[in-house]
């Protein structure tokens, strides 16, 4: 499947998946998913900074052993006490019981006399008070009151809250500019501590007429946290005076939270706009991408709610769209990751049926896999092996599939690039484009097939002066082999070898060119890696040794220099497989003392047979050096360099830099063990052994 199908299935899958989501959060499963709405409200409305009543007061009456006729005395006596001490305005949450049939007290006539008295419109003091109004004090399922009506129908007639007939009474009111005649709620948040006096010190004469003058006084018969009838979104409990003290403040200092009409509106909108961005943006995108933006769009909705709060009083439920969004991200995330391991499944099928031979159903994996430059590596190999059993509309087949699907620009970037002098012209079909290096063996050189514009890097040794007569023969089946084995590996972190053959007395190898360089800049001290980050570097190279060793071909060469890696990207990759072992047997040219013996393991200075545990040797030289920046066996000549390799233990080096774990000497000192059985079984195990260290090491 290509990316632009995988993406368009995707962008399917995950509309489907919001869409079944939004019916449910909002439909029928409603009820299981508003308590995100709540726990966001809430968590900013346990802080939001309310004003307090400036005038408010409230008087307990406490009704521990008093009888009701005591109760409603206790309550006459209280209201004439705060009528002539000059109260502003007198509110009774919790008049005293009255039976159906029994008359009212003669005090009750004074209710609406000079200070305005207000109660509950369904008790009988309404019909004789000021103004009456409803109180409403229930909580929501989870039992927690985080609303309240403005207004309520009642027998066909529009009754005010308690809070609102109060503002009403008031001349002097001025009416908040945010609220309309349609908004009809308002929000609780928390509420703001005001004076309390106790009924027994007024009754008693204890205080004074200025601590009653001119205040907003609350009567009820509800003690503090005892006799709580609510629980806020801040958490606290509170009383019916408490609640109505709390609404008044808001409305008569413009301070209520509302929903107005738009608000809803926009509530049904922003989910389905999520649904919308979560369909278009997120499939295709990397894991990482992914998390990246779900993790924004969620902090980004949350800080909208909680600014819109804040500021405007304005309350915009964004918890359950939270959850949409969320879910989406999930989803896209697992998408992506299933396609990132089919993609490494038909990347290692594709593998398995090239070196197989089966070139046709390793096209058909290979164009199942992400495009990347190791896809377009191995692609173009497997261009030139279809050439090679003669099938040439089949390598225009894959070169036409990477041209439409990686496009110009990532087959060539050779253009700008101009011709080094002194390198030859073009070698095969392969024309020079400039120097890259030199080796003991060779120059590299950065050249472009012209059947694709594509750039290679072009190993060339000059096989006939390496070599004298009678041995060039055997040389050259030995070049051509070797280049044949190590055309056949084909993994993420190792170089891919496209092409070999000889032009002009020079044998070529035709490699993958990787942006970048060897690691060999990162052994100098003053510019070391992380040790974290080499301890992850060694680990991906002990991974492509463990399957190049599966593949029966071992390196014969690893050191620092042979390993590549683009930081900017990420990519590490093994170059020169199969290029070390045409010098074996020749080494009065090109043996120990023209290679790099401080990398070599002791029966490969020996001379004695190499297995893949003489490259897992040369990888712990390498981590060595790049953790210390020198090698752990240095010495003036070959002679004394072989005596201490052979016979000599490294120096651990845990105690040399700060952020190595300990374990490290351990994994270097099984690593450079003096005899193959005692190092790593294979490079897989060894690779553990390093992620292991590096969850210890700094970062």
């Amino acid at each position: 499947m290509d990316k632009q199908r995988k993406e368009h299935r995707d962008r399917l899958i995950t509309l489907a998946f919001v869409s079944i989501l939004l019916v449910l959060i909002y439909g029928p499963a409603a009820p299981w998913f508003v308590a995100a709405d709540r726990f966001v409200y809430d968590q900013v409305a346990s802080r939001l900074k309310n004003g307090t009543l400036t005038d408010g007061l409230i008087v307990s009456i406490d009704p521990a052993a008093k009888s009701p006729e005591v109760l409603l005395n206790e309550f006459g006596q209280l209201t004439r006490i705060f009528k002539e001490q000059g109260a502003r305005r007198i509110i009774i949450t919790e008049p005293p019981e009255i039976a159906a049939d029994g008359a009212m007290p003669g005090w009750a006539a004074t209710l609406s006399e000079v200070v305005p008295v207000f109660v509950p419109s369904n008790h009988p003091f309404s019909a004789v008070a000021t103004k009456s109004g409803f109180l409403d004090s229930h909580a929501e399922s989870d039992g927690i009151l985080r609303r309240s009506p403005l207004w309520q129908l009642h027998s066909g007639i529009m009754s005010p809250s308690l809070a609102l007939a109060i503002t009403l009474a008031d001349p002097e009111r001025v009416d908040d500019p945010r609220m309309s005649s349609i908004d009809d709620t308002i929000y609780l948040s928390n509420y703001p501590l005001i004076p309390r006096l106790a009924a027994a010190d007024i009754l008693a004469g204890r205080v004074t007429a200025a601590q009653l003058s001119n205040k907003t006084i609350f009567l009820d018969t509800s003690l503090p946290l005892i006799s709580a009838t609510a629980i806020l979104p801040s958490g606290q409990y509170v009383t019916a005076s408490e609640i109505t003290a709390t609404l008044l403040a808001n409305i008569e200092q413009q301070q209520s939270i509302i929903a107005p009409a738009w608000v809803r509106a926009l509530e049904w909108l922003v989910p389905a706009l999520l649904a919308i961005i979560a369909a278009l943006f997120m499939p295709g995108r990397k894991r990482g991408d992914i998390l990246l933006l779900t993790l924004a769009m969620i902090v980004s909705l949350i800080l909208i709610e909680a600014l819109t709060l804040m500021i405007f009083r304005i309350r915009i439920d964004l918890g359950r769209p939270c959850l949409i969004f969320l879910g989406a991200g999930i989803l896209t995330w697992w998408l992506q990751g299933t396609a990132q391991q089919t993609g490494a499944n038909a990347y290692k099928r594709g593998s398995d049926f090239m070196s197989a031979g089966r070139l046709e159903p390793a096209f058909a994996e290979f164009r199942r896999c992400k495009p990347t430059d190791t896809v377009s590596s191995v692609m173009y190999k497997l261009s030139l092996a279809f050439e090679k059993q003669e099938k040439p509309e089949r390598a225009e087949a894959v070169l036409d599939w990477m041209k439409k699907t990686l496009g110009s620009t990532t087959l060539s970037n050779s253009s700008v690039l101009g011709k080094s002098k002194g390198a030859p012209k073009q070698l095969g079909r392969y024309i020079i484009e400039r120097k890259l290096g030199r080796g003991a063996m060779g120059a590299v050189y950065l050249a472009r097939d012209p059947r694709i514009n594509r750039p290679v890097a072009l190993k060339v040794i000059p096989i006939e002066k390496e070599f004298e007569d009678e041995e060039l023969k055997e040389a050259r089946q030995r070049f051509y082999r070797e280049a044949e084995s190590a055309g056949r590996l084909t993994h993420p972190n190792i170089v891919t070898v496209y092409d070999a053959g000889e032009d002009k007395h020079l044998a070529y190898i035709a490699m993958e060119y990787l942006q970048g360089t060897s690691l060999t800049p990162y052994t100098d001290k003053n510019k070391l890696l992380a040790p974290s980050k080499a301890l992850e570097l060694c680990a991906r190279t002990a991974d492509a040794l463990d399957y190049a060793h599966n593949q029966g071909v071992v390196h014969r060469d690893i050191k620092p220099a042979n390993i590549l890696y683009n930081m900017r990207d990420d990519v590490l990759k093994i170059s020169d497989f199969g290029v070390a072992r045409m010098t074996d047997n020749n080494r009065t040219k090109t043996g120990i003392v023209l290679g790099t013996p401080m990398y070599m393991s002791p029966e490969q200075l020996n001379a004695e047979p190499v297995t893949g545990h003489s490259d897992l040797f040369s990888l712990g030289v390498t981590l060595y050096e790049l953790l210390v920046g020198e090698v752990p066996f240095k010495a003036t000549n070959i002679a004394v360099l072989m005596t201490k390799i052979t016979t000599e233990d490294p120096t651990p080096i845990s105690n040399r830099r700060v952020g190595v774990p300990p374990s490290v000497d351990s994994v270097l000192f099984k690593a450079l063990a003096k005899r193959p059985e005692d190092r790593f079984t294979n490079g897989g195990e060894m690779a553990i052994a390093l992620r292991n260290c590096a969850q210890y090491a700094s970062k």
